[in-house]
């Protein structure tokens, strides 16, 4: 993908009872940058917030999502953004990685930096009216950050995936995109 967009940029509490702290966004220039993270797959758990039993459950559902739906969808943790904003180090990962396919600017990141307290999730230009930046956060705060506060990683990056996967198959124009 040789354009990442910014979807959304959300700060949020994902250790302890605090409160979500919200981050205003600013739509970030994509440059061409080398990926702070090497693509060893669907899932990039570098924060070791899965289970091996579940890092491989969650790449069977992210092959099936890119199957059915189309869009190739890539989990990342870390365990530092590298003093980066998350959105800057996401666009990073998503154009070092050309996620998804180059003529349909279809590729999604979900990315998650527990040490920073950052969720994001990123969406390339196709994908913009599919998943735009209200619902992406609405996702985030109400779907994977509960999870996250109660120290539940997997459940709520799976519960998250599950969501997205949920409105890519809604999508006629999606939906079957790859045979």
């Amino acid at each position: 993908m040789k354009k990442l967009v910014l979807a959304v940029l959300i700060g949020v509490a994902i250790v302890g009872g605090g409160a979500a702290a919200w981050v205003a966004d600013k739509p970030v220039a994509a440059a061409r940058v080398v990926a702070p993270l090497e693509l060893t797959g669907r899932v990039v758990d570098d924060a070791h917030l899965l289970s091996a039993v579940e890092a491989q459950a969650l790449d069977a559902k992210l092959a099936a999502i890119e199957k059915t739906a189309g869009p190739q969808f890539v989990v990342v943790t870390t365990p530092s953004l590298e003093g980066r904003d998350i959105a800057d180090y996401s666009l990073a990962l998503g154009n070092g990685w050309g996620v998804g396919d180059r003529t349909r600017n279809d590729g999604v990141l979900l990315v998650v930096a527990p040490n920073e307290q950052r969720v994001r999730i990123e969406v390339g230009k196709g994908l913009e009216k599919t998943l735009p930046d209200e619902l992406c956060a609405q996702f985030i705060r109400e779907i994977i950050v509960p999870h996250f506060k109660r120290g539940d990683f997997a459940g709520g990056i799976t519960a998250g995936v599950d969501r997205i996967d949920a409105v890519l198959l809604a999508q006629p124009t999606l939906a079957g995109a790859k045979t």
